[in-house]
């Protein structure tokens, strides 16, 4: 038994993966409200609603889909395709102007997706809560537009950027807390590894069957390893059992 628990661990070690052991200690379990969090059985509306009902629940992580207005603000939403004529009934070919986005937002039967000034409001007394950000187009620019029109949002929001080149510029904007996401990025599995090794982050986020790669499980050496979008309780038993994911994405679970 002895000599088999052996060959286990050099065959651990030859894949460059941790070994069990390692794997064993992980950070404690975070869920994260993906959108918003679900509303009424509907995922990603980013709305007011959504964010409450995830408070409510115990939800204290909540990533929020930016998105570029025509006259150049920034508004709670996903993209201004699918999800856009998801919520709002109707198909746009170009982005509105904030004050249209408003317009059809009051009017929205469900409930209302958000701008900066009605997230900052919401926010106003929740210190506790941490904003995740997902902006798709432009990142470092929307970072920079929050915070010169929303100063006191720097101390909720945990950035995520999508290129290894935001890391540098989002650590001299001040900001101690970032999630590499891996949906944009086009290098290799062994690249995100080498360079993730020279930065101070909450953790990388990726897609399940990145987690699950033997190359990005060396991550866990150094890093939190998040994944999306988790809807299932025993994919997480899964894959924190398995592959020693800490942080999940989620429409519907409770965060306990």
């Amino acid at each position: 038994m002895a000599i088999k628990r052996f060959q286990m661990a050099c065959w651990w070690s030859m894949l460059g993966a941790v070994t069990p052991a390692m794997a064993t200690t992980q950070a404690p379990t975070l869920l994260i409200a993906h959108a918003g969090g679900g509303y009424q059985g509907q995922a990603y509306t980013n709305s007011i609603e959504a964010l409450e009902h995830s408070y409510q629940a115990g939800f204290r992580h909540l990533e929020v889909d930016f998105s570029w207005t025509a006259d150049g603000q920034l508004v709670c939403l996903h993209d201004w395709d699918k999800t856009f004529k998801k919520i709002f009934g109707f198909k746009t070919h170009e982005p509105l102007t904030l004050a249209r986005f408003n317009e059809l937002a009051e009017a929205h039967p469900g409930f209302r997706s958000c701008d900066l000034a009605a997230l900052a409001a919401w926010l106003k007394d929740k210190p506790e809560v941490k904003i995740i950000t997902d902006i798709k187009h432009h990142n470092l620019q929307g970072i920079r537009f929050i915070l010169a029109h929303n100063p006191a949002l720097q101390a909720v929001l945990i950035p995520q950027f999508y290129q290894p080149e935001e890391y540098a510029e989002l650590k001299a904007m001040g900001f101690t807390q970032l999630i590499w996401i891996l949906y944009q990025y086009q290098g290799s599995k062994r690249s995100v590894v080498e360079l993730s090794a020279e930065m101070d982050l909450l953790a990388l986020s990726m897609r399940p069957a990145q987690a699950k790669s033997r190359t990005l499980q060396k991550l866990r050496h150094q890093h939190r390893i998040f994944v999306y979008t988790i809807n299932k309780a025993h994919t997480i038993r899964r894959l924190q059992a398995n592959y020693g994911v800490s942080g999940f994405y989620t429409d519907f679970l409770p965060p306990d």
